[in-house]
């Protein structure tokens, strides 16, 4: 095995005395010098040991310096090959350039010196190139590791979501199951004590009546608490089926958002905030809903958490206008803005103003991954302090339709 401490050159040559005066003469310079009297002989020695780099002549028996470069060429063609050749003419020179030689002496070789600036020069050469393959095997093998993690990252923070999303509508369902229950629960009893009345004939028509007036309020009320926890179930199982498929599918938007906040529900349950949305019917996208419904949450997410850190009652204006073959989303909150810094990072993964209440900053970088490349779409900041934040977002209505087209928007 070669080092770069003490290099392996092969000289290929007819003449005897040429090879061992460039043989002597390199070793003298810390250099290892094979040697071979003909082209065939020198593929041989090269196969067997793998010099760090050959010379040959160019007029030999059996092989010539030619044929010897091709088949170098082909065996290990990051090998640095040099003729070295009596044969002067500049049409030799530049077919051995042309096919592949790195370098190109004319023998008899004046100054030795010259030669040695030449092995050198090669070698360098070529050890650079083998440095700057390994840096980008290196950085592209680092690059894969990246996307990998960023995959992984979307993956837990959308895990994470959907976590809280179930643990937000179980909490919410509860309230309407537990008024059907206790509402199920005394009209059973009040069924029993009737029953006892009517067996014992003792029933009279005012028990009737109002056994027949608590029926049908206890009836209305768990019908009503029924389809109250019906429409939360559906929508969580809409968005939440999405959210973990990624899969492209035509929906309708008004209705989607809707979905989406209805899911969104127990967020805003305990606070005085209010959402406001403005989405004409029947516009219909043939995209990713999934990735919709992540945008939108970690939007609303973000204003709880940051934009209304005040405490003072905060409001959400979610504005959807068709462009073409695009539509724009305006996202709006009252909250209380972004200063200069944080306007410039907020899309930088890892950021986040809240590192020790269990922010991971990932979440608007998400929401810019999915815009821009899952949805090809873009998206606008402006905010100031004090005065809430407005994010602008231009989708294309069908993704793969616009792949590689500007979207209107686009900065």
């Amino acid at each position: 095995m070669t080092t770069e401490a003490q290099p392996v050159v092969l000289s290929i040559d007819d003449d005897q005395f040429v090879r061992e005066s460039l043989a002597n003469f390199l070793e003298d310079f810390g250099f290892t010098v094979l040697q071979a009297r003909d082209g065939e002989e020198g593929l041989e020695v090269f196969a067997a040991n793998r010099p760090d780099m050959v010379m040959v002549d160019l007029r030999m028996p059996r092989m010539d310096g030619l044929q010897v470069l091709a088949k170098v060429r082909e065996i290990a063609p990051e090998t640095p090959i040099m003729v070295v050749s009596g044969a002067g003419d500049i049409r030799d020179v530049v077919e051995a350039l042309r096919r592949g030689a790195w370098d190109y002496l004319i023998k008899p070789i004046q100054d030795m010196n010259i030669l040695v600036h030449s092995v050198q020069s090669c070698l360098d050469r070529a050890r650079l190139l083998r440095q700057n393959r390994e840096y980008q095997q290196s950085l592209e093998e680092s690059l894969d590791k990246l996307h990998r993690t960023q995959k992984e990252m979307i993956h837990s923070a959308k895990m994470a979501a959907l976590g809280d999303l179930v643990a937000g509508v179980a909490h919410e369902v509860n309230t309407p199951i537990g008024v059907c229950v206790t509402a199920s629960s005394f009209l059973a009893e009040r069924t029993r004590q009737l029953r006892d009345l009517y067996e014992r004939g003792e029933m009279k028509r005012s028990d009737l009546e109002k056994y027949l007036a608590l029926a049908e309020e206890s009836s209305a009320s768990v019908l009503t608490n029924l389809e109250r926890a019906a429409e939360l179930v559906q929508s969580f199982k809409k968005v939440a089926a999405d959210q973990s498929s990624e899969e492209k599918r035509s929906f309708e938007l008004k209705s989607y958002l809707e979905q989406i906040l209805v899911s969104l529900r127990p967020q805003f349950k305990r606070t005085p905030h209010k959402v406001h949305t403005d989405c004409p019917e029947g516009l219909v996208l043939d995209s990713y809903p999934g990735a919709v419904m992540q945008i939108l949450t970690n939007l609303v997410m973000n204003s709880l958490i940051h934009g209304f850190a005040d405490g003072l009652p905060g409001e959400i204006f979610i504005k959807v206008e068709p462009v073409g073959e695009a539509v724009a989303l305006s996202y709006r909150d009252t909250g209380v803005g972004m200063d200069k810094e944080q306007r410039d990072r907020i899309y930088d993964p890892f950021y986040t103003t809240k590192r020790g209440s269990g922010g991971t900053g990932l979440g608007m970088n998400i929401v810019y991954n999915l815009v821009t490349q899952t949805l090809k779409g873009s998206i606008l900041l402006e905010t100031s302090p004090g005065q809430g934040a407005t994010f602008l977002l231009t989708l294309p209505k069908d993704p793969d339709q616009t792949a590689g087209a500007a979207v209107p928007g686009d900065v």
